[in-house]
């Protein structure tokens, strides 16, 4: 901002001007500041407006016009970090220091929102760490993101497959950081050093000690495998929620306190926001929590510090290969999770899997907790016999605890009764009853984001699925095969099919057990097609137009985005699901079956 002479700086703005450029200098010395224009703005407060230009991956401060003195108090915070002398003396040390504290004060990761402060030593977080120009660090802030390191917080060198943290150690120095935690001995301009073996498990352990849970009253149920850990984990919620027990969710569909019964927020990827979800779940008074654990969170030792009281195996497969390279990489990556279980705790396996039995050996020999099976095929501590599968549903004889219950699903799928086995067995080791574990079973239906029944009056059966993998869409594929008595017709997004392995190789794949497979473009019902998007449209309703009771249709698509809202058709590509429903409802108007005939009570 340029200056005229009939506004000459006053005295205080060329004190806090003097005083800037100090610290300036200082910066300027370790080549991280390139140019700095310090201008003003005469309003009503009459203060120095600061205006940062040209800053080499440190903070962007954009122009600001505003009257609001605390305003130039934090970005005077965010770049010189300290409470210096003449600067308290010149804006008041008050003032300062609530601005000071406004800025470095902890953020819940999960709202944004400041969080109740926690100071923590790195020495008892990891005991195996060796310290460097210091005897230990305290912690009461941490980033792994060097630009957004605020002073006072412990920079994190985590390492990526795109990206090394030790690479940005000088940015977060300058940024203010009080310590550096990293893999190697790496310069750090005189500020304390602590070396770990691995960063990534670091982050995550500091992250629950910071932001985690803080007492053993939530008992934490982590759940994985290579497919079905989210009907499992919804399932187990709703039995858990049937026996009186508060029940918090954490999974790929978004998660649920105690107070909340809509999912919210997106899939959980790092570890610092699953550590604030469970303070979260802890803080609304959960007394349980179900938990989703990917192979993509093991993989960021999510689970570092904490203690799950049940683990519970779906099954191990061949997955993620494109994430942990090999299935022997990634099996160890799913075995982590022991690492996580309690001494006296329980695991929960499937025992019909026969890779999950290397789980339960190494189990026993590392913990004293029980260890419960769960099978359809094979003898468990929860079996489950099919006494009828048809497309219209499936009804299972349940047995626990001695007791044999009837149970119907509406999804017809092996691997659905398998789920519910599974979240039964692990309902078992909390002592429900069966009768409530079947009532729980029973009330939750379909779940969202899963596969589910699509009935709009039409003769055959239609059912929508959004596979993860390639393991889960291969078992619906294969239930679905035995089931249908006429046509299996499978309808696939194209971008879901470029996921699960590519075009050709999905064809490939489904022609195994489906008449016909139609890849179809995203643009099928947009406002301006193209003639691709024409012709596949025309397949569509020429297909589905043959179809015959006892005929089936699988249609597969992505997860929408939670609270993502109704489409706009004019802007937005429209999901193949709502495609298919559409074309369902047009075909098979609903008719009044009494009309106007029907006489008044």
């Amino acid at each position: 901002m340029s200056h005229s002479q009939s506004n000459p700086l006053s005295g205080r703005e060329k004190n806090l001007k003097s005083i800037s450029g100090k610290y300036l200098k200082e910066f300027g010395s370790l080549g991280k500041l390139q140019k700095v224009h310090f201008g003003y703005f005469t309003g009503s407060a009459g203060f120095l407006e600061t205006h940062l230009d040209g800053i080499s991956q440190l903070l962007t401060i954009p122009p600001r016009r505003t009257t609001d003195d605390k305003w130039c108090y934090k970005n005077m915070v965010r770049l010189f970090g300290v409470c210096h002398k003449d600067v308290a003396d010149e804006v008041g040390t008050a003032n300062w220091q609530e601005a000071k504290e406004e800025m470095t004060q902890p953020r819940d990761s999960a709202s944004g929102v400041p969080v109740e402060k926690s100071l923590q030593k790195l020495s008892e977080i990891f005991p195996e760490a060796s310290f460097f120009a210091c005897s230990d660090i305290e912690c009461q802030g941490f980033t792994d993101r060097a630009t957004e390191c605020r002073p006072g917080d412990v920079f994190v060198a985590r390492c990526s497959d795109y990206d090394d943290g030790h690479e940005h150690i000088a940015t977060a120095v300058a940024m203010g950081a009080s310590g550096v935690v990293a893999e190697r001995m790496v310069p750090t301009h005189g500020v304390p050093l602590c070396v770990v073996s691995d960063t990534s498990w670091a982050w995550a352990r500091l992250a629950h000690a910071m932001e985690g849970l803080r007492g053993r009253d939530l008992r934490v149920i982590a759940v994985t495998g290579t497919s079905g850990k989210t009907s499992t984990v919804w399932l187990t919620a709703s039995i858990l929620a049937e026996a009186g027990l508060r029940v918090g969710v954490i999974s790929d569909l978004g998660c649920v306190d105690a107070f909340s019964s809509v999912p919210e927020g997106d899939r959980i990827t790092d570890p610092r926001l699953l550590a604030s979800w469970l303070r979260r779940l802890e803080k609304s008074g959960c007394s349980h929590a179900v938990v989703e654990v990917s192979s993509e969170l093991l993989a960021k030792h999510a689970l570092a510090g904490v203690t799950c009281d049940t683990v519970a195996v779906t099954n191990l497969g061949r997955a993620h290969l494109d994430l942990h390279g090999t299935d022997t990489a990634y099996h160890a990556v799913k075995e982590r999770i022991l690492e996580a279980a309690a001494a006296d705790g329980a695991l929960v396996v499937n025992s019909d899997d026969p890779r999950s039995q290397r789980l339960v050996e190494r189990y026993k020999n590392e913990c004293t907790g029980n260890v419960f099976t769960s099978g359809l095929q094979s003898k468990a501590t929860v079996s489950a016999t099919a006494v009828e599968r048809t497309l219209a549903g499936q009804t299972l004889l349940l047995r626990c605890d001695g007791v044999m219950m009837p149970v119907s699903l509406d999804v017809p799928v092996t691997s659905t009764a398998r789920n519910a086995v599974l979240s039964a067995a692990i309902a078992t080791r909390y002592r429900v009853p069966a009768e409530k574990i079947a009532r729980g079973i029973e009330s939750i239906g379909s779940i969202a984001g899963r596969i589910s029944r699509c009935d709009r009056g039409q003769d055959f059966t239609v059912f929508v699925d959004r596979p993860s993998n390639g393991h889960s869409l291969a078992s619906t594929l294969a239930s679905l095969g035995r089931l249908s008595h006429g046509r299996l017709l499978v309808l696939v997004e194209e971008g879901l099919a470029d996921q699960l392995g590519g075009k050709e190789q999905f064809v490939s794949r489904a022609s195994r057990w489906s008449e016909q497979t139609m890849i179809v473009p995203p643009g099928i019902a947009s406002e301006n097609p193209t003639d691709q998007d024409l012709q596949a449209y025309a397949f569509l309703d020429k297909e589905l137009s043959q179809l015959h009771a006892g005929d089936c249709v699988l249609v597969l698509g992505t997860v929408p985005p939670i609270n993502s809202g109704p489409f706009d058709p004019e802007h937005d590509f429209m999901p193949l699901e709502a495609v298919v429903n559409g074309w369902l409802e047009l075909a098979h108007e609903p008719v009044a079956e009494w009309g106007g005939y029907r006489r008044a009570a």
